[in-house]
């Protein structure tokens, strides 16, 4: 399935769409029209969902970026505490599991420098998510390679995205349970952390509960609202925008109705702004 111009997959999990669009000053974000393949898709930052085969016009500020795992993506990343530039394979591993559908990732590690990897000195490790709507099972367990190449013990910070805390946390390590775990939540990603966990061991971490998936669909009227919250202007300008571009009137009848706002004191380079956004909604 052809992607659209500027989009590239990264690896068997992501999907990139660089910003090529110089940013809207007065918007204070770039504007890009993205085209999704099939499947479901979620925005790496932020959790929304989108629904592939469909192309989107979506809005970055200058902290975000395109960047968009598919679902059941297995996302390992270096928790790199000291030196950001060190290669060696780290102790504190964050990884990132993506709701529904089930997958395995094989993260593979050598000394990142040297060719001692020809002759075996590697270590391939399987992370294998078990997907059910109420029941997730993530199993990390050494497959392939030698001992030494990775820390002997690892700190484990497993985040599932768009998860509520469920009823049960189950977690063991080679069979054997162990409680010395410590779950929280940030945005609406639920942490489980397990520390001291040996490398060659199997570590089994299983979440059960009712309605534990959080279905963050992406809503445009978020992106818009967000857009209009964040300009200098009076708020009673704001709702009588949000009034206007919410509404059920078509668009030629909008733009009529924002530029009328010009006698209510709203600048013409807001005017322009939002006779623009409403061209990007059209085109959806």
């Amino acid at each position: 399935e052809p992607l659209y111009k500027d989009e590239y997959f990264f690896g068997t999990e992501l999907l990139i769409k660089p910003i090529t669009k110089k940013k809207d000053n007065v918007m204070n974000r770039s504007v890009e029209r993205i085209f999704l393949p099939k499947g479901t898709w979620y925005d790496f930052k932020t959790g929304k969902k989108f629904i592939g085969g469909k192309r989107y016009v979506t809005f970055y500020k200058t902290e975000d970026y395109p960047v968009f795992a598919k679902s059941g993506s297995i996302i390992p990343l270096a928790i790199l505490k000291d030196n950001l530039n060190d290669t060696s394979s780290p102790k504190d591993l964050e990884i990132h599991i993506f709701p529904g559908k089930s997958n395995t990732y094989e993260l593979y590690e050598d000394d990142g420098v040297t060719t001692l990897y020809e002759q075996g000195y590697y270590l391939k490790t399987s992370i294998e998510f078990k997907y059910l709507a109420n029941d997730y099972t993530v199993i990390i367990s050494p497959k392939e390679g030698k001992t030494g190449i990775v820390p002997n013990i690892r700190n484990y910070k497993i985040r599932f995205r768009n998860t509520r805390i469920p009823e049960k946390i189950e977690v063991s390590i080679n069979s054997e349970p162990i409680s010395d775990i410590e779950t929280t939540t940030i945005d609406n990603d639920l942490i489980v952390i397990i520390n001291n966990v040996e490398s060659n061991k199997t570590l089994t971490i299983n979440c059960r509960g009712k309605d534990i998936e959080i279905d963050a669909v992406r809503i445009l009227n978020e992106d818009i609202n967000s857009i209009i919250n964040d300009l200098d202007i009076e708020t009673v300008l704001k709702e009588k925008i949000a009034d206007i571009i919410f509404s059920n009137l078509d668009i030629k009848k909008k733009r009529i109705e924002i530029r009328k706002l010009k006698k209510k004191g709203l600048n013409e380079l807001f005017i322009k702004m939002f006779l623009k956004l409403l061209e990007y909604i059209n085109e959806i």
